[in-house]
């Protein structure tokens, strides 16, 4: 029993959940952007239900585990380890082992954490006890669960979902489909089988032979630093902090930029990435920004459907750091666009496979690197168990990768005050995040001047 705000947190101890029924023991393929270097770790997420009065007499914690052991029916791999097979590559072996599985009593309402943190939003302050196995940076990657869950149940008939997975077995749009199957499992404990049947087909992106590297990929570029393994307190001597952009902070900055019809993720990552440089970057130093690009719907040869591996690829835009400082935001973005219509098409996955296979599966480049993953079109929060969409659904911390602070998570969100936008989940040195709220504020706010200045 461990306390938050003098309230007991009352956790199980962990449960190995298994396959309901017999799997095929095999090991499985995974492709070269499954097991890159770069993401050995953990993506953690979590969902917040309030009550219902229908279901007041039904367990969660019960409920979501009988429907796990039917879901890794389907997702068996989920419940296998991932082994290494020589020269640095990964196999998942269906070894049948099991998923983690606990549950809690958190004596406290829906309401009340709704009043503790401002908001159901990141940072949440009881999160190292809303999911106990969070695992950060690039630990138990290896003879490990690829997936550890919790059920919290709350004082007022609501719940809390946590859980993380091995970010090699699955990317965020993986997990959204994972936990939407246990989901219907749940709306119906004698559902046949998931609506959307997931598929393994790691082999479409096997590398050619002979591998061709067609494009330059700056994000795999060595690092002047040496190779670090960051520990768990590395991570967290870090503050967490959100920052949330409404529709009408979003139209701001986009009137900043060139051009009419200028993305969402554009102008909020841009502006980030200047916030950010501002606040942490030597003016001197080259920075970076990467954001992952999910393949799945775009390259061929075609990903089949149901396909929950990791499918995206790392784009990178390279400036002077005293250049993002200086220059108008529109410059950027700008930045952004060249470097998409480069990827755009089908060879620049095929291009990355290749590098990484003669390679041996090097890392990103951590230098000055910075990267924003836009998951705005994952409706994590419309997951339904049940109790009806979630108050809060995305992913549960900033801080995630191999690097502390050096990946930041963009989500579709509504504020208290019922305002629609973008939420940001950021992990900054604690004596930096006012200074990067300023900046994120300072550029929202020339855009009101630019548009004022422009009307006159």
């Amino acid at each position: 029993m461990t306390r938050v705000f003098n309230i007991p947190i009352h956790v199980s101890q962990p449960e190995q959940v298994r396959p309901e029924t017999s799997t095929p023991r095999e090991f499985k393929y995974l492709s070269n952007i499954d097991d890159q270097f770069g993401l050995r770790n953990h993506i953690p997420f979590v969902h917040f239900y309030p009550p219902s009065e229908d279901l007041r007499a039904r367990d969660p914690a019960a409920l979501i585990k009988q429907a796990l052991a039917k879901v890794l029916v389907y997702y068996y791999p989920v419940a296998g380890r991932l082994r290494s097979s020589g020269n640095g590559k990964l196999v998942v072996d269906c070894c049948d082992e099991g998923v983690v599985f606990r549950e809690a009593d958190f004596d406290i309402t829906m309401a009340e954490l709704h009043r503790i943190n401002g908001g159901l939003q990141p940072p949440f302050p009881m999160w190292d006890q809303l999911l106990v196995d969070d695992i950060w940076g690039s630990y138990l990657i290896i003879d490990a669960p690829l997936l550890r869950m919790q059920v919290t149940r709350l004082a007022c008939g609501g719940f809390i979902l946590a859980y993380t997975f091995n970010h090699c077995v699955c990317d965020a749009y993986g997990a959204y489909q994972f936990i939407t199957a246990l989901s219907e499992f749940c709306l119906n404990l004698n559902l046949i089988a998931p609506s959307n049947l997931p598929s393994w087909g790691r082999e479409i992106l096997n590398p050619r032979t002979p591998p061709i590297i067609s494009h330059r990929h700056p994000e795999y570029d060595i690092s002047d630093s040496p190779t670090l393994t960051y520990t768990e307190t590395d991570f967290k001597l870090l503050a967490q902090t959100s920052i949330f952009f409404s529709n009408s902070d979003i139209l701001l900055l986009k009137n900043q930029l060139d051009g009419r019809r200028n993305p969402t993720f554009d102008a909020v990552a841009s502006c980030l990435w200047k916030a950010r440089t501002r606040a942490l970057t030597n003016p001197n130093a080259i920075t970076r920004l990467l954001f992952p690009i999910d393949t799945r719907f775009r390259c061929k040869p075609s990903l089949p459907k149901g396909y929950y591996g990791s499918a995206v690829v790392f784009p990178c835009a390279i400036a002077k750091a005293n250049e993002v400082m200086g220059k108008p935001l529109h410059y950027a973005a700008s930045l952004i666009s060249e470097v998409k219509k480069r990827v755009a098409g089908d060879e620049y996955r095929a291009s990355v496979l290749d590098f990484i296979e003669m390679n041996e599966r090097r890392g990103f480049c951590m230098d000055e690197a910075f990267v924003v993953s836009n998951m705005c079109r994952l409706r994590f929060s419309e997951i339904d168990f049940g109790w009806g969409g979630g108050v809060y659904g995305g992913p549960g911390r900033a801080g995630t990768g191999l690097k502390p602070g050096m990946v930041t998570s963009i989500i579709g969100h509504k504020n208290e005050e019922g305002f629609e936008g973008v939420l940001a989940l950021v992990s900054l040195p604690l004596v930096s995040v006012d200074r990067f709220h300023i900046e994120v504020r300072k550029q929202i706010e020339s855009a009101s001047s630019f548009n004022l200045v422009s009307a006159l």
